[in-house]
């Protein structure tokens, strides 16, 4: 009976995989990992998932879950909090200082939850504006206080740059009463790490991921690293329960395996190669004043199309196509600018197709 089930959901998974390969829409808008967890896997967390107790909330503690994270990042267990999903910490981190009084201060453009939950719940900010060129300027930061907060998404999304790390520790050395937020998602798909800087700083957070360079966004588990005493504190904050079941089986019996890291690794690997491989493409192709492909050390590409006739054109020719990019065009700094999400090669070349054929 057991066996004849499994077959069953073999068999339905293996069709949903396959008409979604046969369809021809592509979304490429969340900066989602292209390709699915291998179905094995999800077979044996179903089967763990049946055993488990439904009736019961799901378990508060997650030291065990923690102490992997720890190695995974390079710090110590303590430092570590886990949460459902860094978009989570987000919200109540800044839920936090507006009831605190905290002068927070947030670079633009940025992660668009920032702005939408700021304005959703009243929350005033002031913006760190990048340059005219899209680049990180500390001397463009605004006057800091022992009150303040700074959050700097790095790298930048949807722009796909990175501040400096040099910058990073001039701030932190600088500025010891003010807290540092970085916004570290796109960690793994760039040269610099800035996680380690907690175990020098204690005025700095970073925030990380498992929906980008894991293929499990759906599972929604996201973590933050900070010294002992600020971890604390953030703990205290994380609403109790809110990881549920199948994601916490999932990261204690498949996340930290040493197969899955990495199929994991080498999925990075082929985004990373691809996006350059895009990069190249459109550079090559298209002049600096017809279009503008800003490098990215993240999974995705800024595109900024000059002309507003042809950023009509070939956003009308995307969406005919069936191809979901993000429209960053109302982005602060941004006009006439896309951001797309690098895919499979075929998705990716659809795209590619899409852009050269309609300008």
């Amino acid at each position: 009976m057991e066996t004849t089930f499994f077959n069953d959901v073999v068999q339905s998974i293996g069709s949903r995989v396959h008409q979604t390969q046969q369809g021809n829409k592509f979304s490429l808008d969340k900066n989602e990992q292209p390709k699915d967890v291998e179905v094995s896997l999800k077979l044996k967390i179903i089967e763990s998932f049946l055993n488990s107790n439904w009736n019961r909330y799901p378990s508060s503690d997650y030291k065990d879950i923690e102490a992997s994270i720890a190695e995974y990042a390079g710090v110590s267990p303590e430092n570590v909090v886990l949460s459902a999903g860094s978009a989570s910490i987000i919200t109540t981190l800044l839920d936090y200082f507006a009831l605190n009084h905290k002068k927070i201060i947030i670079t633009q453009p940025s992660y668009s939850l920032f702005d939408y939950h700021c304005k959703t719940y009243n929350i005033h900010y002031t913006p760190w504006l990048l340059s005219t060129s899209l680049e990180y300027d500390i001397s463009l930061l605004p006057k800091l206080d022992e009150d303040s907060v700074v959050i700097i998404t790095a790298p930048n999304n949807p722009v796909g740059n990175s501040i400096k790390y040099s910058d990073v520790v001039t701030l932190l050395r600088n500025n010891p009463n003010a807290l540092f937020i970085i916004d570290g998602v796109y960690t793994e798909f760039s040269s610099t790490d800035f996680t380690p800087l907690i175990n020098e700083f204690n005025n700095l957070i970073v925030l990380r991921s498992f929906s980008k360079a894991f293929p499990i966004a759906g599972l929604r588990l996201g973590y933050l690293c900070a010294t002992q005493s600020v971890a604390a504190i953030v703990k205290k904050l994380i609403l109790q329960f809110s990881i549920n079941n199948f994601s916490l089986i999932f990261a204690r019996e498949i996340l930290f395996t040493a197969d899955f890291h990495k199929a994991s690794k080498q999925k990075v690997n082929e985004i990373i190669s691809e996006r350059e491989r895009m990069k190249n493409i459109l550079h090559n192709h298209y002049s600096q004043s017809t279009i503008t492909v800003f490098a990215s050390e993240g999974n995705f590409l800024l595109i900024r199309i000059c002309n507003n006739n042809n950023f009509l054109k070939v956003t009308e020719a995307l969406i005919q196509r069936g191809i979901k990019v993000l429209n960053t065009s109302n982005f602060i700094l941004l006009e006439n600018t896309i951001r797309i999400s690098v895919g499979t090669a075929e998705e990716n070349d659809a795209f590619l197709e899409c852009m050269l054929n309609t300008m």
